[in-house]
């Protein structure tokens, strides 16, 4: 993806393409699990401060570009939405998320939906987050 495809990304949103928010949608995009915030302050300590890396991430997530995934580990992860992806159709779409307990990796499954669940009326669902602990793919090798 490219700087003109990230601002027409942006744009909806009403948010300009600042220097902090290219790397960082820079570094989700070349990552195919989620990042923790560990993880984006250690790549970005050199040129950003970490109030700025903190402010990025909660406006990003706020506004829907990303989204945190708690992982076995309880570190919060983060992961691009689904537009950035690629794939608007799934933009509001809850799916289901992996964790591992060696790597501690946190990857989304995006074609994986969430199962329905029925609660009694007098509870109103905002979101639902379902993690799936295991093994990945690249531990088992």
């Amino acid at each position: 993806m490219d700087i003109k495809e990230i601002k027409k990304l942006l744009k909806p949103y009403g948010l300009k393409l600042t220097l902090p928010r290219l790397k960082v949608i820079e570094i989700f995009l070349s990552n195919d699990r989620a990042v923790t915030t560990g993880e984006l302050l250690r790549i970005m300590e050199e040129t950003f401060d970490r109030v700025t890396v903190y402010r990025t991430l909660k406006s990003f997530e706020d506004m829907g570009i990303i989204h945190r995934i708690v992982g076995a580990a309880n570190a919060s992860n983060f992961a691009l939405s689904s537009i950035f992806k690629k794939n608007p159709e799934l933009l509001f779409k809850q799916h289901l998320h992996f964790s591992c307990i060696k790597c501690q990796g946190v990857f989304c499954l995006d074609d994986k939906s969430i199962p329905t669940v029925t609660l009694p009326s007098i509870y109103e669902v905002h979101s639902l987050n379902m993690v799936i602990v295991g093994i990945c793919d690249r531990c088992k090798k």
